[in-house]
């Protein structure tokens, strides 16, 4: 079976989707692409704006929990680009998978994308036409325009998204756990060895 890795430009798809109207839901997008193949690695790239902010921190503790390796810096006024981390990351791991879907449409990818279709490796990549240079689009294998997935990868609800507190519920899940072992009986239970 073939091995599929995703490289996902969190800013991207952003952009993307306010140009489209809806919010691409990346659970699905983990869950739906690598139908039919092994996933290797789902690697996505996400600009900071600030490190306190816990809606961004719970964004990032979701995308990790979905099964995503999070690249992420911190980004203050300028572009969030992530060429540079997205190619290293394409390279290194190009002899892992034979298939990568790439979500970004800059041009500064394509000597990556060249190397590694030379390299055997096949590569799809994903967005939307307007916002996709047509160099990129021409050194890759196949183009996925993202309008045509909407009943697939539209995330439900709209809005922000809320994200839960995982490390609250672990809390409380722990203190639970406490409590029943403290009040389990000293003497063993009917038909227990011990």
């Amino acid at each position: 079976m073939d091995r599929l890795a995703l490289f996902i430009d969190g800013s991207f798809v952003y952009n993307c989707a306010k140009r489209m109207g809806w919010n691409v839901d990346h659970r699905k997008v983990i869950e739906h692409f690598p139908k039919g193949y092994s996933l290797y690695n789902a690697f996505y790239y996400a600009p900071i704006t600030d490190w306190n902010d816990e809606r961004q921190q719970k964004f990032l503790d979701a995308l990790i929990f979905m099964g995503y390796s999070v690249r992420s810096r911190e980004v203050r006024g300028e572009a969030p680009n992530f060429e540079a981390h997205l190619t290293t990351d394409m390279l290194l791991s190009a002899p892992r998978w034979d298939v990568a879907l790439v979500a970004s449409g800059s041009s500064q990818l394509v000597p990556a994308i060249e190397a590694v279709r030379t390299m055997g490796r096949e590569v799809h990549l994903m967005g939307i036409p307007e916002l996709t240079d047509l160099d990129l689009r021409s050194a890759t294998d196949r183009f996925i325009d993202l309008r045509d997935y909407r009943e697939l990868l539209e995330r439900e609800g709209g809005g922000r998204r809320v994200y839960p507190d995982v490390t609250r519920e672990l809390d409380q899940e722990s203190e639970e756990a406490e409590g029943q072992v403290e009040e389990q009986p000293d003497t063993p239970e009917e038909g227990s060895l011990f």
